[in-house]
């Protein structure tokens, strides 16, 4: 697995997941905690990806 092309993934899809979350809410305030919570659960990716990656190269 090629490293780079991973992480060129991994932040394209993060990129993809914001920009889509930031479309579905309408409201200002619903705004507000839907980043909130698209934050939470990208951070969650990204440390599960980390692990991921960490246990493939051992």
């Amino acid at each position: 697995m090629n490293t780079a092309s991973f992480f060129r993934g991994v932040g394209a899809g993060a990129v993809a997941g914001a920009m889509l979350g930031a479309m579905v809410m309408s409201r200002q305030d619903a705004m507000k905690t839907g980043v909130g919570r698209t934050m939470q659960r990208m951070g969650n990716a990204m440390d599960a990806a980390w692990y991921d990656f960490k246990r493939a190269m051992k």
